[in-house]
């Protein structure tokens, strides 16, 4: 399976779509000796390549070049459409990312003015499965800097500045967004979870697994 490392992406950001650069990394994420072409949609603010076959999404913008990466779930099946309407596309055979980090520990916030800020333990370097869940992502990222729901985007999360190692052993930083899946009517409630309801959606949403991840551009490197 072909891996991806975010950090690797930082050379790409701003590579207008034509750039052999961008060219020669979408060929390192198949087994394939050819680049599959992309489906592409334009809106007035970004353009974007949907590589289905690879499990990838590049956004350009029309001014500054390559925006950000989606990588999507291949586990997860698109919702059913009307009969009338096009079928979804599915993402297939998605790069495994592994993110590698500067240090095992993060540090978390004081909980209170003047005291000193707590750290916690954390693999070197994390692999994202198909299985990964919000609690795991948390648990290697610390907690979000936002997080919302609603409109087409469903629960997510976002961390805004992420300290990874690159393959040189240099620091760089990412922003990671996640989607989570919400499993709707299949999801197995616990009884103090019905009571609960929507108020406790997101310690619901820390088991459920995600459904693409955003990798983007910081600007303040």
């Amino acid at each position: 399976m072909p891996t991806l490392d975010p950090s690797t992406l930082l050379p790409l950001f701003t590579q207008p779509p034509s750039s052999p650069s961008i060219v020669s990394y979408l060929s390192t994420l198949t087994s394939s000796s050819l680049t599959p072409e992309p489906e592409t949609k334009s809106y007035s603010d970004s353009i974007y390549h949907n590589y289905y076959s690879i499990g990838i999404s590049l956004s350009f913008h029309p001014l500054r070049g390559l925006d950000s990466v989606d990588v999507y779930n291949p586990s997860i099946t698109p919702p059913p459409r009307r009969i009338a309407q096009k079928p979804l596309p599915t993402y297939t055979n998605s790069p495994e990312i592994i993110l590698h980090f500067m240090s095992d520990q993060i540090v978390l916030p004081p909980r209170k003015e003047g005291e000193e800020p707590l750290s916690i333990k954390r693999p070197i370097a994390f692999t994202l499965k198909t299985t990964s869940t919000g609690r795991d992502l948390v648990s290697c990222l610390g907690e979000p800097t936002r997080k919302g729901s609603g409109g087409w985007t469903g629960l997510w999360l976002e961390w805004s500045s992420v300290s990874l190692k690159n393959p040189e052993g240099k620091g760089i930083i990412i922003g990671i967004m996640v989607e989570l899946n919400d499993p709707g009517a299949n999801e197995i409630l616990t009884e103090e979870g019905r009571k609960k309801g929507m108020g406790g959606v997101w310690e619901r949403a820390s088991r459920w697994t995600w459904s693409n991840i955003k990798l983007f551009k910081v600007d303040h490197q």
